[in-house]
């Protein structure tokens, strides 16, 4: 019986760190997506503002992702950039328009990193997403995902090449959750770079990578299922809170 008590307050304090780290990582900086209509035009501004008394460094993307309900034709466009903010600073990081039309489904989705690529802000915006869309499951490369989010923020052609590999064995485990999943690649010396894979600023995998098809395959899988461990984690700690 203690040692059941044990294994519960172990359960309910790293639960509760973990909850408080996430609250706390965002209170550096707030982004923040404003959109104007005009007929159908929108216009989206990406804005962030500096919480601290201090001078900041950030890197951001913003990203639409588009679907039309109707033919399934989707498209997705990205704006990236870094900045440097003055203490208490709020600046307009990107500015961008879209057409919507009546059958179109809209997610502006605007992503702030620290010098380390560490998200520390994150601001997201659903347009002409119905009820049932916002709850159903993601299907496989229909490219536009309404529950969870891909970031590619790889900077070279294999790194680019582990994403899609990557994003193809995580769209077939079909995870609904609001959590961002980064695809983050960083210049190592020589000729290599060093591939990660994050959940929210969480790191869940990193290795060098290998221009090796074979190899990238094999990570892509195998990173997709400590992916899918991750959020089953979560789950039972969710599903343990709940029934105690």
């Amino acid at each position: 019986m203690k040692g059941f008590v044990l294994k519960w307050i172990c359960l309910f304090v790293c639960f509760s760190l973990q909850k408080m780290y996430s609250q706390a990582i965002y209170k550096e900086v707030k982004a923040k997506i404003e959109v104007e209509k005009v007929e159908n035009i929108l216009s989206v501004r990406g804005t962030v503002e500096n919480l601290k008394s201090e001078y900041k460094s950030i890197s951001y993307k913003l990203t639409v992702f588009k679907k039309n309900k109707s033919n399934s034709n989707s498209s997705k466009n990205s704006q990236d950039g870094r900045v440097i903010l003055d203490p208490q600073q709020k600046v307009v990081l990107s500015k961008t328009q879209i057409n919507e039309g009546k059958d179109d489904q809209i997610i502006l989705l605007l992503i702030i990193y620290d010098e380390n690529n560490v998200i520390i802000g994150k601001a997201r915006i659903e347009m002409g997403v119905d009820d049932e869309s916002k709850n159903a499951e993601a299907k496989p490369n229909d490219g536009l995902e309404m529950m969870g989010i891909v970031s590619n923020d790889t900077k070279t052609k294999l790194g680019n090449d582990f994403y899609e590999l990557f994003y193809k064995e995580y769209s077939k485990l079909k995870i609904k959750t609001n959590k961002i999943v980064s695809v983050q690649e960083e210049l190592t010396f020589g000729r290599t770079t060093k591939i990660m894979v994050l959940v929210d600023g969480e790191l869940i995998n990193e290795f060098i990578s290998r221009p090796d098809e074979d190899f990238m395959k094999y990570m892509a899988e195998t990173v997709s299922d400590n992916v899918f461990k991750y959020f089953k984690n979560i789950e039972k700690q969710n599903k343990a809170i709940m029934r105690y």
